[in-house]
């Protein structure tokens, strides 16, 4: 690689070679670099050269150095004069001290300065005298020179100048990659290993989202700790759900240990983000391998990854040719969402549910479910659910809107799901050539499936409850029954059995009876409820602070609706009948005071059953009462 010079502008007057091969010495070797000085006062011009042995060391020196004595400076490569021969001709026999080539300065030739190697990558034990009798073997050698660092330190490469090119050819060729005054390795002594000491902790069931710091807070209750590392995964870069912590005494670790391992009671154990962690000793790297080679790898992981790439079809293989350029950009994209979404690791793989796109519209969950099953070997397949997506917007005339074009399959085995998934997937036999079915494992989201068994677990457990207040009720009313005939012999009356729209109206006579004067209605509730610090917090409402008519703020300033008196309508005869007949009806009613108490406790068993019976309603429409005649 040929060398490079740069040229150096606004440098101080005070400026020397030495000083400035000091500065460039740290961004590479040098061949050569001078000052150009004024011929009378020997002082510097402001610009000097430098010259790189390799040019990226040039490259780089224009990049990083700015700076010389802490002036600014400009450093860019130096432009080659131009040859004219005319100009050499009448130049002087004697050219001033400051033009001599680099060659002419130090004694040697430019022949020579080609003769000259360079070895990187030195030992810092290496000398000079070591590198004139190693090189010597293969020629003269003129000079061996390693530069130092302004602190006296080695920089970690030498020049080794020979007398011509032949015998520098030999040198390089022969020790070129060879050791020179490479000391021996030594034997380093076993470091103390903590998990010997049993001060350090395998922890497990981390939350993915659990950072050290979170984790370092809850562990700190057991005691001093000397680190926390949460294992990362290489491939995605995010935590595997482990870590380890070393405590800085053996007790703090066996506290944390038999902690974690006490018994679930009340939320027992260690928890970190709502979850429990299993905490256990850590082993050295050699038992761990141990465990691995013992223990049979048939477990895949939580998140069945590797059942991501069954069936995947790439553009170029084999298997990709006759499919259309549609089909091909569809499974492309289908690629794309699916690493995405991988990306989290809140989605795993399920090994039973299939999801299967470019599907015809003709094609509904029958035929899909008939298909799947020929699919995956017919007699003995067990299919939980078959479900085509369809649009939300139902079509004209029809209940359900236009297919999706794809839907789900799950099976019961993981076998039949695979089995079918490679029979239908890329099949030109099931829709044709030109749309052929695209097939694979479905992404399942597991906190939605955490939240859709909670919905389930609830659901089941208010049907449960209203299961059992029926059947309370239904116990109530067959007592009720029971006791309706004795009760009917202490009152003297017969009554027959009660229908539902009788107690049903006369419930909701009762009831607005009781709307019309009652007023603020209030339920027997507990005085006090007691809070979690231990104090009490008055239940029951508290009296109104105003008193008086109620004064809203928006009919202030509003003057009161005067209602226009309604004329009194003249009763027709029928009316008038019935006025009569429902007074006589009522004179010939006993008084309250008159009523026996076996009357009113008949009356108010009564009222129970019906309300028992047809249930309370806050309805507030008043009931329609019926003709006085048939």
């Amino acid at each position: 690689m040929p060398a490079v010079t740069v040229f150096v502008r606004r440098l101080p007057a005070t400026a020397t070679n030495e000083h400035l091969a000091e500065v460039f010495s740290e961004i590479g070797p040098l061949k050569n670099c001078f000052v150009v000085r004024d011929r009378e006062t020997e002082k510097c011009r402001g610009f000097g050269y430098v010259t790189f042995s390799m040019e990226d060391d040039a490259q780089r020196a224009i990049k990083e150095v700015r700076e010389y004595e802490g002036e600014k400076i400009f450093v860019t490569v130096a432009k080659k004069k131009p040859d004219d021969k005319k100009k050499k001709k009448k130049k002087p026999k004697h050219e001033p001290t400051e033009t001599k080539s680099p060659a002419k300065r130090t004694g040697i030739k430019k022949i020579k300065l080609k003769a000259r190697l360079i070895i990187r990558n030195l030992s810092f034990k290496c000398e000079d005298d070591d590198l004139k009798q190693i090189f010597s073997e293969f020629g003269t050698v003129m000079e061996a020179k390693i530069p130092l660092k302004p602190d006296g330190k080695k920089r970690g490469f030498a020049f080794v100048q020979f007398k011509n090119m032949a015998e520098a050819g030999k040198a390089l060729a022969a020790m070129n990659l060879k050791e020179i005054k490479a000391s021996p390795k030594k034997k380093r002594d076993p470091l103390p290993s903590d998990v010997n000491e049993g001060r350090t902790i395998f922890i497990r069931n981390l939350a993915f989202d659990t950072d050290e710091e979170g984790l370092e807070e809850v562990l700190l209750q057991f005691g001093e700790l000397k680190y926390v590392r949460v294992v990362m995964s290489v491939d995605t870069g995010y935590s595997k759900g482990c870590a380890f912590a070393q405590f800085k005494s053996k007790e703090g670790a066996d506290k944390c240990i038999a902690a974690a391992a006490e018994d679930e009671k009340e939320f027992g154990g260690i928890r970190v983000d709502g979850r429990r962690l299993n905490v256990l000793p850590a082993v050295n790297r050699e038992d761990a391998v141990k465990f691995k080679d013992k223990k049979v790898k048939t477990h895949t992981g939580s998140r069945n990854l590797y059942l991501a790439r069954e069936g995947l079809i790439r553009p170029g293989s084999k298997t990709a040719e006759g499919v259309s350029e549609t089909d091909l950009a569809k499974r492309t994209r289908f690629e794309e969402l699916k690493r995405a979404k991988l990306k989290d690791m809140n989605v795993y793989v399920s090994k039973t549910r299939l999801c299967v796109h470019n599907l015809p519209k003709i094609v509904d969950q029958q035929k899909l479910q008939k298909l799947c099953f020929s699919a995956a070997g017919g007699k003995g397949v067990r299919i939980n659910e078959c479900r085509v997506m369809y649009d939300k917007k139902p079509i004209c005339g029809q209940v359900m809107g236009k297919s999706l074009g794809y839907g789900f399959v799950e099976f019961k085995e993981h076998e039949h799901a695979l089995q079918a998934l490679r029979h239908l997937n890329n099949n030109p036999d099931i829709f044709g050539p030109q749309k052929r079915p695209i097939v694979e494992f479905s992404l399942e989201d597991g906190r939605k499936l955490k939240l859709k068994a909670i919905r389930l677990e609830n659901s089941k457990v208010r049907l449960s409850c209203i299961l059992v207040s029926h059947q309370c009720d239904v116990l109530k009313m067959s007592k009720l029954n029971e006791q309706l005939p004795q009760l009917q012999q202490h009152s003297g009356k017969k009554t027959g059995p009660l229908s539902k729209a009788n107690a049903a109206n006369v419930v909701k006579q009762e009831k607005e009876q009781e709307r019309e004067y009652s007023g603020f209605m209030t339920k027997p509730e507990v005085e006090h409820v007691e809070l979690k610090d231990g104090k009490k917090r008055p239940k029951v409402l508290h009296m109104p602070s105003h008193r008086g008519p109620k004064i809203r703020k928006r009919d202030k300033g509003k003057q009161p609706m005067v209602q226009p008196k309604k004329q009194k309508k003249v009763p027709s005869r029928k009316e008038r009948k019935g006025s009569s007949f429902i007074e006589k009806s009522s004179m010939n009613r006993k008084p309250v005071s008159q009523r026996s108490r076996e009357d009113v406790r008949f009356d108010t068993l009564v009222n129970q059953y019906k309300k028992k019976l047809m249930g309370t309603s806050n309805t507030k429409t008043a009931v329609k009462k019926s003709k006085w005649f048939c």
